[in-house]
């Protein structure tokens, strides 16, 4: 049998996993849940084992696990450089951070580092972490 190109079925189970547990680690903390839910959605950060076996903590006491992201430790290693990243995976994390920490950021910074699909994520982060349930509307110039 032949590897498929995408990679091993277990890493990509392994990634929803850790997934799922973070967002049930975030329940009910909606600025927790949207820099959760942009971190997965972006795809970036979940992939890289430095920032998963060091800035991610699993509760597996309870039926179902639970994990967390320590951000502060996480902009600290990457304030230090110890987490070499493109630009926008850089703005991604800080935008996270933010919502999810407490962490500031300098948002001209951040959304300028941004392309348009990461940026449309961290948009929809942003209406989740306000408080709204769905996605914020798209601007149609024909009717204003």
């Amino acid at each position: 049998m032949t590897a498929h190109p995408a990679g091993p079925a277990e890493s990509y189970w392994a990634q929803k996993d850790l997934a799922c547990a973070l967002m049930l680690g975030a329940t009910g903390l909606t600025c927790v849940h949207a820099g959760v839910e942009l971190l997965i959605d972006t795809d970036i950060w979940l992939r890289r084992p430095d920032f998963v076996e060091q800035f991610i903590t699993i509760d597996d006491s309870v039926a179902t696990a639970l994990a967390f992201i320590d951000w502060d430790a996480a902009i600290t290693a990457l304030n230090a450089g110890r987490l070499p990243c493109s630009g926008g995976e850089r703005a991604v994390l800080r935008i996270a951070a933010s919502m999810s920490g407490g962490i500031s950021v300098d948002l001209r910074d951040a959304l300028t580092s941004l392309d348009p699909v990461n940026l449309t994520l961290a948009a929809t982060a942003m209406s989740i972490a306000a408080g709204s349930p769905t996605r914020p509307p798209t601007l149609n110039r024909e009717n204003t």
